[in-house]
């Protein structure tokens, strides 16, 4: 589950093995899109680029003091998008 990585601080690391794009993700992030009890073992989204999520690698990982100095770009979430679904209607 998705709020034991979060509890352990962990980040995760997504890959397209299609389109080769990579991002990061901190679980802490990911719980408050997708939910606390979300499958560690599956991906939180579709490839952004090939809209699907069969060519998904993902992995789990604690980053090490070195890793964090260095400096991660890191995925986060900014704001939240409400949109309005319009239908046609006869009176």
């Amino acid at each position: 589950m998705l709020y034991q990585q979060a509890e352990k601080g962990m980040l995760l690391t997504v890959r397209c093995t299609m389109c080769k794009r990579t991002a990061r993700y901190w679980a802490t992030d990911l719980m408050k899109v997708v939910g606390p009890y979300h499958q560690a073992h599956l991906p939180p989204f579709k490839c952004g680029q090939c809209k699907t999520s069969e060519y998904l690698d993902i992995q789990w990982s604690l980053p090490s003091a070195g890793e964090l100095a260095e400096g991660l770009t890191v995925r986060r979430p900014v704001r939240q998008i409400t949109k309005w679904i319009w239908q046609n209607e006869k009176t």
